[in-house]
């Protein structure tokens, strides 16, 4: 599977959420920039199945579980059909973000004010 679709249903879905102000919202507006952000890593994970690694040797926090928490159950919510696109792209990212949590949430510190 190539990167790009999951990386554009990714972005759409960050799309409809935007102006939500809701943890769904934020959840998939860090999650997309965050794949973004490691688009080596995420690259090889999808489309060699390449493993990825923590790399910054930060412990993950609330910020970081809690994040990941929600895109579980996006995914949760759409897992009826995973052929579809919106499950295939939250399902890539919730399982490169459970391997890299800690950089997860290394980005969550780095991204700004009321994110720790």
């Amino acid at each position: 599977m190539k990167v790009e679709p999951v990386l554009a249903k990714l972005n759409e879905l960050r799309k409809d959420t935007q102006g939500e102000n809701s943890p769904e919202e934020a959840a998939i507006y860090h999650g997309f920039c965050f794949v973004s952000f490691e688009m080596g890593a995420f690259t090889g994970f999808v489309e060699q199945d390449t493993p990825p690694t923590g790399k910054k040797g930060v412990e993950p926090g609330e910020a970081a579980r809690g994040m990941l928490e929600t895109l579980e159950e996006l995914r949760e919510d759409v897992s009826g059909d995973e052929e579809d696109m919106e499950f295939i792209a939250l399902d890539k990212a919730v399982a490169f973000i459970s391997a890299t949590l800690g950089d997860f949430q290394h980005y969550l510190n780095e991204a700004g004010e009321g994110i720790s």
